[in-house]
């Protein structure tokens, strides 16, 4: 695989997912040292440029190596996060996003996570993508809903977290399940 050629371009008009860039260093930087970034992911921090960097330059290694397909979500023109699939064997992989502040709320997200499931699905022929994300993230929670994960419970102290073990939701979708809602959000919710 030759980077960044070999990586496929996803879009569906207002979202394009791509190849990750060294132009995408800045606004990754603006993401990860983020308030809601910091207190949701795994984000060193405190976050450098050095440190979007050697991000930015991981992803290709990432296809490289066929461990994770990363993608650069891509907004108006500009970098508004990532997601990627992790793969995690025969039929399976690991759903992860994250968004640049800007485009919170604005469904590019929800966009960007249907255009990478659809690809994973049918390009890599998975049967089962797995979610998690740390108990309370219930921006995380709810956009896994909108495109169809089961929300299959809690697990304790499962995810590490800059040196402690947090509570985390897990759920799932198969390529067999539509990529909507399962129940209303009420419902979901209340699980």
């Amino acid at each position: 695989m030759t980077f960044p050629g070999a990586i496929p371009t996803l879009t569906d008009g207002p979202v394009t997912l791509r190849a990750h860039r060294p132009s995408d260093v800045e606004r990754s930087v603006e993401q990860s040292v983020d308030a809601e970034s910091v207190r949701w992911t795994t984000v060193p921090t405190p976050y450098s440029l050095d440190d979007a960097r050697d991000y930015i330059g991981s992803r290709a290694r990432a296809w490289l190596e066929d461990t994770e397909w990363p993608f650069a979500v891509e907004v108006d023109r500009r970098f508004g996060g990532s997601v990627e699939l992790r793969n995690e064997g025969p039929g399976r992989a690991e759903v992860a996003f994250g968004s640049h502040p800007d485009i919170r709320g604005t469904g590019a997200m929800e966009r960007a996570l249907r255009l990478l499931l659809a690809w994973g699905f049918e390009a890599r022929s998975l049967t089962t993508v797995i979610w998690w994300a740390h108990a309370g993230n219930w921006a995380s929670r709810k956009l896994a809903w909108k495109v169809g994960f089961s929300f299959d419970g809690c697990v304790r102290q499962w995810l590490p977290q800059r040196g402690e073990m947090r509570d985390a939701w897990v759920g799932t979708l198969l390529a067999s399940e539509p990529l909507q809602p399962r129940e209303a959000w009420e419902i979901a919710a209340d699980r």
